[in-house]
């Protein structure tokens, strides 16, 4: 049953990649509303999935490859509902709905029907870790979203012939405070989830330097500490921080990503 409430999820998420499409097309907000509702209606969906999941295994299903994408796509969603809901920008829509399809989709195409878990996964830190960092990979990529729709936004009110988009965009202001508000959040998140897995990989395994995923963990938020410093210290805002939050998102895909083809401690076929 929680298989076929993922699909479901996927299929009105598609109502919300098609809205996020049609709106870069033809640069004009296209059918939010109906889109909005759908991708309510998938995120409850998802949200009963993953709790039948848990059910059935009785563990949080975060230990196969297509529960992670899974989690991680519920968790997209919940950041892009808190920030709609609090700032009101429909146009947010665009870059958060491909990246909820997609990632669920990916979920759907790997989907692994076993409902064993390795024994190195069987700890309570699960609870802490896998939580912290997605809620944290989340908060981030809303601060993403906000410096994309910031330099976007930015070209459009410096050119001669700006597009109609322009003016569902938000202003410059509201860009950069939602992105340093995401900053905010996800930051602190991922400093505490990379040590959170820093301890629990050291009480399994004694020694985990060698593991790519946490080195790049560490890369990607030493780009965050510098983003937190220049915006603290230099007075950074505008396009040096929103390029430098791009930067820092792309690292944290890379690290989602690389487990799945480097290995490591993070490997979910262990």
């Amino acid at each position: 049953m929680h298989v076929v409430l993922l699909r479901l999820a996927l299929g009105l998420y598609f109502v919300g990649f098609l809205h996020s499409v049609l709106t870069t097309l033809n640069k004009r907000q296209t059918f939010f509303r109906p889109a909005l509702v759908a991708v309510v209606a998938g995120f409850g969906c998802h949200v009963a999935s993953i709790v039948l999941r848990a059910m059935e295994v009785q563990y949080l299903p975060v230990t196969q490859r297509y529960e992670a994408f899974s989690f991680f796509g519920a968790l997209a969603v919940l950041g892009f509902l808190v920030a709609y809901a609090k700032y009101r920008i429909a146009s947010l829509s665009v870059f958060a709905f491909p990246l909820i399809f997609i990632v669920t989709f990916i979920a759907n195409f790997v989907y692994d029907p076993s409902r064993s878990i390795p024994p190195v996964l069987r700890s309570n830190w699960i609870y802490i870790h896998i939580p912290m960092v997605f809620i944290g990979y989340a908060a981030l990529f809303i601060a993403f979203a906000a410096a994309v729709m910031y330099l976007i936004q930015e070209r459009e009110l410096k050119s001669k012939h700006p597009t109609r988009f322009h003016n569902r965009l938000p202003s410059l202001e509201v860009c950069d405070d939602l992105a340093y508000k995401s900053l905010a959040i996800g930051f602190p998140l991922i400093t505490l989830g990379i040590i959170s897995g820093a301890l629990w990989a050291q009480q399994v395994w004694g020694f985990w330097a060698g593991d790519p995923r946490l080195l790049l963990s560490f890369l990607t938020w030493f780009v965050y500490l510098l983003l937190i410093h220049y915006r603290l210290i230099a007075g950074w805002r505008g396009k040096k921080a929103a390029y430098l939050s791009i930067v820092g998102f792309i690292g944290v895909l890379v690290t989602f990503l690389g487990a799945q083809y480097f290995g490591g401690l993070h490997s979910f076929d262990q």
